[in-house]
């Protein structure tokens, strides 16, 4: 992933998979219902920690690689 809106498009996957609205979302990760908007539309300014916040709601782990290693 390189850009907000991918990570934003995962999140999104990842609920609605779940079949949770964003408030679901929202009150499991410890944030608001815009915030979950913002962010699943790509809004690039969310806090790094929110993000681990719905991420660890959702059961979501981030691995990172070397673009290199490709």
């Amino acid at each position: 992933m390189r850009r907000p809106t991918e990570l934003g498009a995962l999140i999104r996957d990842r609920r609605e998979a779940r079949g949770w609205t964003q408030e679901e979302l929202a009150e499991r990760a410890g944030v608001s219902r815009r915030w979950v908007n913002e962010f699943e539309s790509g809004k690039g300014t969310a806090q790094v920690r929110l993000v681990f916040d719905a991420l660890n709601a959702l059961d979501v782990e981030l691995e990172v690689n070397d673009a290199d290693d490709r």
